[in-house]
């Protein structure tokens, strides 16, 4: 096979993944923006996760952004919000830590050390996973309990 075929048909390799890559990219975003009304909405843009507050956006993250500064006018929102962060800013560094501890067992070391680096990684990802799990949930409950206090809003008629 000649070097110009192998590099015309790696050309076009590139060119699928990457067209692949634009259309998953556009795909995953939304069009809905929430009218201002002082409570905190989801919003997805360019692929990335947002709060969306009276028309500000703050991205979500893996530590779960700057809720608490949108939530700060409801206090017990807002101790939510910084307990979500708080949370989640250790259980994504614990998760990926144990995750890493279970794949360097499998696959560099051998024997009885393995098996105990293995066990040691998976508890580490259990932990991190425990925490995480309740910083997803305290950020839930911080918008929820900002949402409420919120003040109603009665949609205009439309005539």
């Amino acid at each position: 096979m000649s070097n110009r075929a192998v590099t015309g048909r790696s050309g076009r390799v590139g060119v699928a993944v990457a067209l692949t890559l634009a259309l998953l990219q556009a795909a995953c975003s939304t069009t809905y923006q929430p009218r201002p009304t002082g409570r905190v909405g989801l919003v997805i843009h360019y692929a990335a996760p947002m709060y969306v507050k009276d028309g500000r956006e703050v991205p979500i993250g893996p530590f779960g952004g700057d809720l608490a500064s949108l939530v700060v006018d409801t206090p017990a929102a807002a101790m939510h919000a910084r307990r979500s962060h708080t949370q989640l800013a250790i259980g994504v560094p614990t998760y990926l830590t144990g995750v890493t501890g279970v794949i360097v067992g499998i696959v560099a070391l051998s024997g009885p050390v393995g098996w105990v680096v293995i066990g040691i990684g998976a508890l580490t990802a259990g932990t991190g996973l425990g925490f995480m799990g309740s910083g997803v949930t305290h950020a839930v409950d911080a918008v929820n309990i900002h949402n409420d206090a919120a003040p109603e809003i009665r949609p205009v008629p439309v005539p």
